[in-house]
């Protein structure tokens, strides 16, 4: 079974995406090398042919939506995003349920799942049921986890709360998100070589729409893949207080692979060998650090980190040095709207994730070895038990 060529993609987002039709331009070249490597190296068949392609046309959708966006509400574009919190660092370093913490806090907007995925002026929430769009991706997201129901330990994120940008960001196809779903080394090789400024551009764009009428609000972001990116991000946001969270990559490394292997069996149709993960989460994630590093270097001031063993020991206290690198001020209701989220969302909430390095098809002396200097630098090395969580 072949593959569909661009062309059909297009046809089929425009289509799921009401007739609209304007996919804009600068993505082509790199939706080609996509396309190239699942038609050369992953079996696709009825298995898989829906899944592959769905993820394809998703980001296509989305894309449609920003510029459809773009064009009724063109005022957008000239709106400033001063000062957001960006929280950044190895993904199972703690960015999600920080995130989410924060999140409690009004003051600030973010992005959810639903928006990402068709990029609007935010309508009110008490809306959204209304919402076509809303509606639709509630019924996509629970179709996942029912598929794929070990999402629901790793990383269940739900339509109405804030996610990750790597969506979003994915809409320039120069993104990671999909050598990690799907397996495809050669884009990854490829990726490496990319300037990344253009995809955080058009993703600044989309915070500018789908923050229209809320233009006064800061912006709460998440992406662990920008611990990579800083240059790029720092470029497009210069005034971005960054959040960074440390972990020890022997736990990282493996927890990753943990979620990604379930979401790449999906994708794939079969079951995947989980020992061809861990080497590219390993090699991936070790380039990350000391890429951003030497950008931290020159914007000192712009950083604070957070060890995930403080953050789990006293999330409230992490959370108040946060507030306090950056000026602000803890209000008592936003307090207790946190101190909520932490009672009903204890960790393992959906079961304990366990792992091991060797299941993923690395080592924890040689993960070790890779991050040794992240490690010494952030003070992260920690006996390793047998099995981790």
């Amino acid at each position: 079974m072949q593959f569909p060529d661009i062309a059909q993609l297009l046809e089929l987002a425009s289509q799921g995406a009401g007739g609209l039709d304007d996919f804009g331009t600068g993505f082509e070249e790199p939706l080609g090398r996509i396309i190239e490597e699942i038609r050369r190296s992953v079996p696709v068949g009825e298995h898989n042919i829906q899944q592959l392609t769905g993820i394809l046309v998703g980001i296509l959708v989305s894309r449609l939506y920003s510029e459809a966006g773009w064009k009724r509400r063109p005022d957008c574009l000239a709106q400033p995003i001063r000062a957001p919190l960006v929280v950044v660092g190895i993904p199972r370093s703690g960015t999600t349920a920080l995130h989410k913490l924060l999140s409690m806090d009004p003051r600030f907007q973010g992005l959810e799942q639903w928006l990402i995925n068709t990029p609007m002026p935010r309508p009110p929430r008490a809306d959204w049921e209304q919402v076509p769009e809303f509606r639709a991706a509630v019924e996509r997201q629970n179709a996942f986890l029912e598929a794929v129901p070990a999402m629901r330990i790793t990383h269940e994120v739900n339509a109405d709360e804030v996610d990750e940008c790597l969506n979003l960001l994915a809409q320039s196809f120069v993104s990671h998100y999909f050598a990690s779903a799907i397996g495809l080394p050669d884009f990854d090789r490829w990726l490496r070589t990319q300037d990344e400024r253009g995809s955080y551009r058009r993703y600044a764009d989309n915070l500018r729409l789908i923050g229209a009428d809320a233009g006064d609000q800061r912006w709460l972001l998440k992406n662990p893949g920008s611990v990579g990116h800083l240059d790029a991000l720092l470029e497009v946001f210069p005034d971005a207080c960054i959040i960074q969270t440390h972990r020890d990559p022997v736990q990282c490394v493996p927890s990753v692979c943990g979620v990604i292997h379930p979401a790449r069996t999906f994708f794939h149709g079969c079951e995947i060998d989980p020992r061809t993960l861990g080497p590219r989460e390993r090699d991936l994630w070790a380039w990350s650090v000391e890429r951003g590093e030497e950008v931290r270097r020159h914007h000192a001031d712009r950083f604070i980190d957070i060890d995930f063993r403080a953050f789990r020991r006293e999330p409230m206290r992490e959370v108040g040095r946060i507030y306090a690198q950056f000026g602000l001020d803890l209000d008592p209701a936003a307090e207790r709207s946190m101190r909520a989220w932490l009672a009903a969302n204890p960790q393992h909430k959906h079961g304990k994730h366990e792992y091991t390095p060797e299941q993923y098809g690395v080592t924890a002396d040689e993960l070790r070895r890779h991050f040794a200097p992240y490690i010494a630098r952030h003070g992260l090395q920690v006996p390793t038990p047998a099995r981790q969580s």
